[in-house]
C-alpha cells in the first residue's frame, strides 16, 4: 500500500430532506499521493449525497479493487456500492453479480467521464446497468472547494431536489448533484458518433 500524502478529518452538519436523512458524522480519510484536491472533494460529497449509519470509505485508490463508498451489515453483506469516476467494466460487472440486491451508484465528477462510460456501453444490446443510479456533480463546486482545504473542514451540507447549498468552514457555495439518464445519454452518444452518419 502506498503511504498517504495528508488525512483529512471532515465534520459534517447534513440534511437531505428527500431521503430524510440529517445527521451528524465526522469521517477520517486519507488522500492518496495521486489524489487531486478535486477528487477527495468529490468523493466526500458523493458520501454525503448517498450517505446512511454505518457506510465507510473503502480503500478507495489503495485498493483499486473495490468501490469508493461502502455498506456492509454485520454479516458482511453488501447493502451499498458507490464508485467515483468511471469504472471498469470488468470492476462494475463483478460488483452487480456479487451484489444483486445491494444499491449501486456511480458519480462523475468530470464531464468526460459520461462520454468514457458510454463508450464503455458500445456493443450493449440491453440495458444491463439500469439498477445502477447515476449522478453528475457539478465540477464547479469542485473548483470553488479547492482554494478551502484545510486539514479538518467543518461543512453543513443541505440537499433541497438536486441542489446542494454548502457552508464550507464559513464560505457559502451552491451546487448541483443532477442525476443523468446513462442509457439515454448512450442512445444519444450512438446517434452523433461519426459511424452513425458515415
Amino acid at each position: 500500500m502506498s503511504f498517504a500524502a495528508a488525512f483529512y478529518n471532515f465534520s459534517v452538519e447534513l440534511s437531505h430532506a428527500d431521503r430524510g436523512v440529517y445527521a451528524h458524522f465526522r469521517v477520517k480519510t486519507p488522500r492518496h499521493p495521486n489524489e487531486s484536491l478535486e477528487h477527495l472533494f468529490a468523493r466526500m460529497l458523493a458520501f454525503c449525497h448517498c450517505y446512511r449509519d454505518g457506510q465507510s470509505f473503502s480503500g478507495g485508490l489503495f485498493e483499486p479493487k473495490d468501490p469508493t463508498i461502502w455498506h456492509k451489515d454485520i454479516t458482511g453483506e453488501l447493502l451499498l456500492w458507490a464508485q467515483l469516476g468511471c469504472p471498469e467494466r470488468k470492476m462494475l460487472e463483478a460488483a452487480l453479480r456479487s451484489a444483486p440486491t445491494a444499491e449501486h451508484r456511480i458519480y462523475f465528477f468530470e464531464e468526460p467521464q459520461i462520454s468514457e462510460f458510454c463508450h464503455m456501453l458500445r456493443g450493449s444490446k440491453s440495458n444491463w446497468v439500469e439498477k445502477i443510479q447515476f449522478f453528475m456533480i457539478s465540477p464547479s463546486l469542485l473548483e470553488q472547494l479547492v482554494p478551502l482545504e484545510r486539514s479538518s473542514p467543518s461543512w453543513n451540507a443541505t440537499f433541497v431536489d438536486n441542489r446542494l447549498y454548502l457552508n464550507a468552514d464559513g464560505a457559502e457555495l451552491e451546487g448541483e448533484i443532477l442525476p443523468v439518464e446513462i442509457w439515454e445519454a448512450f442512445q444519444e452518444s450512438l446517434l452523433s458518433s461519426p459511424e452513425s452518419s458515415a
